[in-house]
């Protein structure tokens, strides 16, 4: 079969995702996932190539055009679970070029914007947009939300609906959060208490070099280890992606500053052995 094709159609309904933001006090929609010079969009739009203004968008050979897939299914296949991502239910029209996943048009309409009912913050049931620092709006409780939007002015602002979606997902208990947390830092723990423990019977400075060591390799495998830990505790997928986002800069800073502590005792033994 020979893909891609392209038509000049009628509107055709698709489903993607996106990032509700405020702009200019005016609500608008930002690409769900980073893509060079993307461009915010409103309830209606037309494609532009931000690479070569000389062709319409979409070309073939290009990757410009308003991306979108045909079904839910399709839609789950991009395993996106952030909770502030929005599912946009759009019509595309114009000149449509079909591929192996879905589409890519030149104008876009969208009929409806939905939102995780659940706050990123705390996974409380979320009633509220919270307007984050930088402007993007995202689900939230009535006390998490500090700079609240409500879903008909934002609604409004945009010119179509936006709704929660209520889904079957629900916070994990707060004994499992701190579970998960507590398991991310005894990791990088458990590797200096190792260390110490071996420098006691042989060289410190080694012990304390391959504690450095290990310490990396914690954070280089501390994604997947942390991801079945979650699904061991029946964490489900929304959930998930909200307590990274939450907690995983704290605790990458964490074992860094571990891994540092542990530089700095190498340096100060080394000192003190060579006086």
């Amino acid at each position: 079969m020979a893909l891609p094709w392209d038509v000049y159609a009628t509107p055709i309904g698709a489903r993607k995702y996106g990032r509700l933001a405020m702009e200019h006090g005016e609500v608008v929609v930002r690409p769900a996932f980073f893509r060079a010079r993307g461009d915010l969009y409103g309830a209606v739009a037309r494609a532009s190539c931000p690479f070569v203004p000389d062709h319409d968008a979409p070309e073939i050979g290009c990757s410009c055009g308003f991306y979108a897939v045909a079904s839910e299914a399709e839609l789950d296949r991009l395993g996106a679970d952030a909770p502030d991502l929005a599912v946009l239910d759009v019509e595309l029209s114009g000149r449509v070029v079909e591929h192996a996943h879905g589409y890519r048009a030149s104008h876009q309409v969208i009929r409806r914007v939905r939102l995780h009912q659940r706050c990123v913050r705390c996974g409380a049931h979320a009633e509220l947009l919270h307007q984050r620092r930088f402007g993007s709006l995202v689900p939230a409780c009535a006390r998490c939300a500090r700079r609240p939007v409500t879903v008909e002015t934002a609604a409004t602002s945009l010119g179509t609906t936006v709704e929660f979606e209520a889904d079957d997902s629900v916070p994990a208990p707060r004994a499992t959060r701190a579970l998960v947390v507590l398991a991310q830092t005894l990791g990088p723990l458990a590797v200096i208490g190792g260390a110490i423990a071996l420098a006691t019977f042989w060289r410190p400075a080694i012990a304390l070099a391959l504690a450095q060591f290990l310490l990396l390799v914690w954070l280089a495998f501390r994604p997947n280890v942390v991801e079945r830990l979650e699904k061991r505790l029946g964490i489900d997928g929304v959930e998930r992606a909200r307590l990274r986002r939450r907690w995983n800069a704290a605790v990458v800073a964490f074992t860094f500053g571990c891994a540092i502590a542990v530089g700095v005792a190498s340096v100060a033994l080394s000192s003190s052995v060579a006086s």
